[in-house]
């Protein structure tokens, strides 16, 4: 405490050099903060060297599969394969044909593929590759809508790096919104809280500050390191939360110490006992955020670096800004009073509440207990999955395109699984072609696919009309040689009938037929090449050395088709197998189809690696919770060190993790019940998802976790310090309850104002995080630490202590008021 203490006395000392520090600080972030957003990324979901992971790097290194690509649709055209549509649709791509970085535009006009005409005929898309980063694509969606913009045809330009750049526009949206009806309202608490507009306007002073110079200092990070577009968001949601909270504690504290004491005691008083905890819960919301650094994932990782970011600058900013503030204020920190009261608000209604839990706790344990089973009972139908464009609202353009898709198109053909199969020889050898219909069987046989392809597939297909190709010509030409036979025999046995006065010899017709007919088989076999063994002569059963035979012909091989095929199926001795799912690839039943896919047997001497949308997505969350043991472990260990060190006590915090952990589910279960289940999607202005977005349960964890041990800390905190004084268990309780439990209200009042502002934003995952706070804060303040805690620690008696007991407070003899007010 001490050193608390020395820090509040040195803050006070040089408060006027503290405060021009700040604003140095604050000047400069004031220009690079709102730049932010231009250097954050969308993505961030791989770096686990994931199957999926190998197969798409496979995929970019041998098979020269573009990196990022976008779908452009076009509709209100009237029939899409008309002539005037295609030319408008051809137009419409021409400038991106252009494009340095543009590597290929497929249409169904190029590829003659039916899969790229929506089923009611009136809609097409193109996929256009780039031979660049997704991050440098992302750069050029701006150009790509401006370009295929049409007089006839609606064009939506959809796919990840649109989705990716569609966030990031609607983070910063999102973020004047919430921020445009949280400060108003929390200005408003803080009146009610404090009664003067001075106090009220200190908190939203610092949770400024802590939010500028946060996103000016990640500013300069993400030029760096890689960040998430969605760290503009959370880190804004976190600083003005925890920063407001952080300084109402230590305003409420600092006016307390001045109604004994003078400002220059006072303020080390304060930094002392409310920044002492403020260090305390602050380290607690950094060990919850640092559970994200164990995810080998951009995504989550830049968050939990930001996150910790946020944390930081918002205790540094209350243990130095905020006591050069007050200290420069004083007791003008009263000023400008709204509201005229005597003592804490809410002081006799928290007192009898505290009252009421110490003379029947087993009862309110009960209720409570019941009250959270019912909060938490969703959660036991989550289902996760990872959405993509469905995340933003229907209006953004990225989320149109993909709707269409997902309602006129064979959605799941536009994501197939591509499995990689290494084979013992060349794949399009007799060995390989039959090692991949071999796979591809067995994958067909799983009952998983609509639609199989290989270079197998397009070689049986090629065997097959080269067959008809070669019995057509050959009944073509025997037909023609069969006239020509009969007409050159009719012209010799004309001839010798001249020669011998009219009278063949016997025989001689015979003779003459058979050597005409001779002549022209022949010529036949000159003409016609004789089908390959393996191949029938309708091309219905081809083995793979039929086919390997035919690949082998020069004007088969050499074909557009062909050529397009083995660009697209072969590269070396790996060979492509695309399956196209019968489910929707983001569902539950699509990874369970990339797990059953992954468990069919090799043939032998081959092998093979599953990858595509769906399998990443699968890799995904079975990384993301097989990592998810490691993080908790050690956010409850480390958390469970801090609060032992803090209060000296092995069973508070053990009952401090198990209570947080009750307020987390109760937030899932809200996730489940609204993101999920669909209810008040109306309210919240949102389609249903049908599941929760994998990567909110932990990410919640890992900010909601420490967010809510504030409470905790500030609540214990007030306990200990009656403990110490001398008062008894029940006592320290009660005082404890009844000297927190109004400023911790308005504390959590503020966090639900911020969080809620974003849970009406525009984007799901935004709305997920800020509703799930907003939730878990509620919960954690009220009936957690309102009534269960103290609950609890009645019972426990004296055992909350143990084995730290009572210690000696550390102590500052009162100063005598001043006449004077100091500055």
């Amino acid at each position: 405490m001490r050193i608390f203490y020395g820090l509040g006395s040195f803050m006070y000392r040089f408060r006027w050099f503290v405060l021009a520090v700040w604003a140095v600080v604050l000047v400069t972030g004031v220009f690079f903060a709102p730049q932010l957003g231009g250097q954050l990324k969308g993505g961030g979901f791989d770096g686990a060297n994931s199957e999926a992971e190998q197969v798409q790097e496979i995929m970019t290194d041998e098979f020269g599969v573009s990196p990022a690509t976008l779908t452009i649709v076009f509709e209100d055209g009237g029939e899409a394969r008309g002539e005037e549509f295609r030319r408008e649709e051809s137009e419409a791509l021409e400038p991106l044909r252009e494009l340095d970085e543009t590597s290929y535009v497929a249409t169904y006009e190029s590829t003659g593929d039916e899969r790229f005409i929506s089923e009611d005929g009136g809609k097409s898309y193109a996929v256009v590759g780039f031979n660049v980063s997704i991050d440098d694509t992302q750069d050029l969606v701006g150009e790509v809508r401006e370009s295929v913009r049409s007089d006839t045809l609606t064009t939506y330009v959809t796919g990840a790096p649109a989705v990716y750049l569609d966030i990031q526009n609607a983070s910063n949206e999102d973020i004047r919104d919430a921020e445009k009806y949280a400060f108003p309202l929390a200005v408003l608490i803080l009146i009610v809280a404090f009664g003067t507009l001075v106090a009220a306007g200190v908190p939203i002073l610092i949770g400024g500050a802590s939010v500028i110079t946060t996103l000016s200092i990640l500013y300069f990070l993400a030029g760096v390191y890689d960040m998430s577009v969605f760290v503009l968001t959370i880190s804004t949601m976190l600083g003005l939360g925890l920063g407001i909270d952080y300084a109402l504690f230590a305003v409420s504290r600092f006016r307390e110490e001045l109604e004994n004491y003078s400002v220059s005691e006072a303020v080390p008083r304060t930094a002392a006992t409310a920044g002492r905890s403020i260090f305390f819960s602050g380290l607690a919301v950094l060990i919850g955020l640092s559970g994200l650094l164990f995810f080998p994932y951009m995504f989550m990782r830049s968050i939990g670096v930001a996150g910790a970011m946020v944390v930081f600058v918002s205790v540094m900013a209350a243990l130095t800004l905020l006591p050069a503030l007050l200290g420069v204020l004083g007791h003008r920190v009263n000023s400008l009073a709204l509201i005229r009261r005597r003592g804490s608000p809410g002081v006799s209604f928290f007192g009898r509440v505290a009252e009421i839990v110490m003379r029947r706790p087993v009862i309110v344990i009960v209720v409570v207990g019941s009250v959270l089973a019912a909060l938490m009972f969703p959660v036991f139908h989550m289902r996760l999955a990872i959405p993509e464009a469905s995340i933003l609202p229907e209006e953004y353009e990225s989320r149109a395109g993909d709707d269409v898709l997902r309602e006129d198109f064979d959605y799941a053909s536009l994501t197939p699984l591509q499995i990689i199969a290494t084979t013992s020889e060349n794949p399009t050898s007799a060995e390989g072609l039959r090692e991949v219909e071999s796979l591809s069987e067995r994958v067909g046989d799983t009952g998983e696919f609509t639609r199989v392809e290989s270079i197998y597939s397009v070689g049986a297909e090629a065997a097959r009309e080269y067959a008809v190709g070669v019995e057509e010509a050959r009944s073509e030409a025997t037909a023609e040689a069969e006239s020509q036979t009969e007409e050159a025999v009719e012209n010799q046995l004309d001839e010798l009938r001249s020669q011998f006065g009219g009278e063949l010899l016997p025989g001689a017709e015979d003779e003459v037929r058979a050597e005409a007919e001779s002549r022209a088989d022949e010529e036949l076999a000159s003409r016609i090449p004789e089908l390959p063994e393996g191949v029938s002569a309708d091309g219905e059963e081809a083995t793979p050395e039929g086919v390997a035979a035919v690949l082998d012909v020069p004007e088969v091989r050499e074909s557009e088709e062909i050529q397009s095929a083995l660009g697209t199926y072969v590269a070396g001795d790996l060979a492509l197998v695309q399956a196209t799912m019968a489910d929707d690839p983001y569902s539950e039943a699509a990874y369970e189809t990339v797990r059953e896919t992954r468990a069919v047997d090799a043939p032998s001497g081959a092998s093979f690696l599953v990858g595509g949308l769906s399998a990443g997505q699968n890799d995904f969350i079975e990384s993301l919770y097989g990592t998810a043991p490691y993080a908790l472990a050690f956010v409850l260990g480390v958390t469970y060190i801090v609060l032992l060190v803090t209060f000296r006590s092995v069973v508070l915090p053990l009952k401090a993790v198990f209570v947080n952990m009750l307020s987390l589910s109760a937030s899932f279960g809200a996730l489940v019940f609204v993101f999920q289940d669909g209810n008040l999607s109306g309210l919240f202005n949102f389609t249903p998802l049908g599941f929760v977005d994998a990567t909110l349960p932990i990410l919640m964890f890992c900010t909601i976790f420490g967010v809510s041990m504030d409470y905790e800390v500030f609540l214990l905190s007030r306990m200990r310090e009656a403990y110490e004084n001398g008062d008894s268990n029940t006592a320290a309780v009660a005082k404890g309850l009844t000297a927190t439990a109004g400023i911790i209200s308005f504390a959590a009042a503020i966090i639900i104002v911020v969080a809620g502002a974003f849970a009406f934003t525009s984007i799901i995952l935004t709305k997920a995080v800020g509703l799930g706070l907003a939730v878990a804060v509620f919960v954690d303040a009220t009936i957690i630490r309102m009534l269960l805690v103290p609950a609890t620690m009645r019972i426990l008696g004296n055992w909350n202590w143990w084995p730290g007991g009572r210690r000696k407070t550390f102590r500052t003899e009162p100063e005598k008021p001043k006449a004077e007010p100091e500055d």
